[in-house]
């Protein structure tokens, strides 16, 4: 698993039948300090995620196959929990409610 901040929502009108029902979003993978790390990855959105909130993505296609209940869909990586906060060393370096207030 990885934390990451969703960046972008992906809009498609013609896509795998496998993805019907399931939002695709880009997120963008953070170290422990919530800067950036490597690149974007797209992700079907299982947990109703918005934009700019800290989510947990699984990037195991098996384990999103099993997810989506199908044996082989075309997919590797999904959003599995969205971060409500996070301590690190006895520290809060994340609360999602004073993000939202931001």
């Amino acid at each position: 698993m990885e934390i990451c901040k969703v960046v972008k929502q992906v809009v498609s009108t013609v896509k795998n039948d496998a993805f019907i029902g399931y939002p695709l979003l880009l997120v963008q993978p953070l170290n422990m300090k919530l800067e950036n790390k490597g690149s974007e990855v797209l992700c079907l959105d299982f947990m109703g995620a918005s934009l700019g909130e800290l989510v947990l993505i699984m990037k195991e296609g098996s384990s999103v196959n099993d997810m989506m209940g199908m044996a082989e869909a075309p997919a590797d990586a999904a959003i599995i929990g969205i971060v409500d906060h996070i301590t690190l060393e006895d520290q809060r370096i994340f609360e999602k409610s004073r993000a939202e207030a931001a």
